[in-house]
């Protein structure tokens, strides 16, 4: 059950908590700056808890969505697509982002939808490459944008 929460822009109080929930999750902790990350808070025992978190930043020419966690405790009651939903309503266009085959229906319900790599930018190309030859014995990553 969902709780009332905040969506706000992360400080750099919220540094080392951010840095632990990418690393808590099969992410790339080495490309993480709180001052590009969204996170949403709740209330628990009267103190102020991250719950999720997500990234928006630039990529040469686009802007690119990562590091959505939620943590485990917290997963399944809307979080994550309400930080992403608010990213989105204050984010440039275009947005990309690489998705697990697992997750492309998740975010195709946010707007989002899967690019052919030749139709893809070039530096979402080349990350989706270098990802899937990383991974690829785990998971499929996918290219998906939105545009307008």
């Amino acid at each position: 059950m969902a709780v009332p929460y905040t969506i706000r822009p992360a400080t750099a109080n919220d540094a080392e908590t951010i840095r632990n929930l990418v690393r808590s999750a099969p992410l790339n902790p080495n490309a993480v700056d709180w001052r590009y990350f969204m996170v949403l808070e709740i209330v628990e025992d009267e103190k102020p808890v991250i719950a999720s978190i997500a990234m928006i930043h630039p990529q040469d020419t686009i802007y690119e969505l990562d590091s959505v966690v939620t943590r485990p405790e917290y997963r399944g009651r809307g979080y994550a697509p309400a930080v992403i939903t608010a990213f989105l309503e204050r984010s440039p266009r275009p947005v990309y982002l690489l998705a697990e085959t697992d997750l492309i229906a998740f975010y195709e319900r946010l707007g989002f939808r899967v690019f052919d790599p030749q139709d893809a930018p070039a530096v979402m190309r080349e990350e989706a490459e270098y990802v899937n030859r990383w991974f690829g014995s785990y998971a499929t990553y996918h290219i998906m944008g939105m545009t307008a």
